[in-house]
């Protein structure tokens, strides 16, 4: 019954995780004082353990469901991937890796579930360091700006980092702009990436539904 009402609320639980540990991550940021033990490496770590949990955590559970609801569902853990499938070009030197027992399976949760994770860490590291690169030129940034942008990354993974960024530079321009009104100079704009995060948690895949 837990693991029928797991399944049944995992993008709810997995996003409440997520906001619950960006707004640990925006105490670090905003009162650093408060969590003197939690630096931004642990974090950066922590947000890749639990991208990582989670890809481990949904594999296993498609597992469960296909080879317990019954003999229909159990094909799919116990079969080789078809040569009907459809595979990529580019990808074509794996199908072997796919030819055992467990290959539909295997090809199922590689091309839904961690597919995506590694996207996530693949982009994030490479924006991580396009920051770095930014910082050390131009500024614009904390001592621990990027890290905590790739810390951002890492929560709204793939595809919502291609909302993220976007949100990010354009609530820096509102709040420049409104700081601007009231007389004041703005110098970080790594509090209007923390609520480009928070949006794109709760509304990402709405828009990336529209795009």
């Amino acid at each position: 019954m837990k693991l029928n009402f797991i399944f049944s609320n995992l993008n709810t639980i997995v996003l409440v995780i997520w906001i619950l540990f960006l707004i640990i991550v925006a105490i670090r940021f905003f009162r650093p004082a408060w969590v003197r033990n939690i630096s931004f490496l642990k974090l950066i770590i922590v947000s890749f353990v639990i991208n990582l949990l989670y890809g481990a955590f949904v594999t296993w559970g498609q597992y469960y469901v296909w080879a317990t609801v019954g003999d229909f569902t159990r094909v799919f853990v116990n079969s080789p991937l078809p040569k009907q499938v459809p595979m990529p070009q580019l990808l074509e030197w794996t199908r072997p890796f796919f030819e055992n027992n467990f290959g539909y399976f295997l090809y199922y949760v590689l091309g839904r579930v961690w597919l995506y994770v590694f996207i996530s860490f693949l982009v994030s590291v490479i924006l991580y360091f396009l920051f770095k690169i930014w910082k050390s030129y131009r500024g614009n940034f904390t001592e621990y700006g990027p890290e905590l942008i790739l810390i951002l990354m890492l929560i709204v993974g793939w595809p919502g980092v291609i909302i993220f960024i976007p949100l990010g530079f354009l609530f820096s321009i509102i709040l420049s702009f409104v700081y601007y009104l009231k007389g004041k100079k703005v110098t970080e704009i790594e509090p209007a990436f923390i609520v480009a995060a928070l949006f794109t948690l709760i509304f990402g895949k709405i828009i990336l539904n529209f795009l």
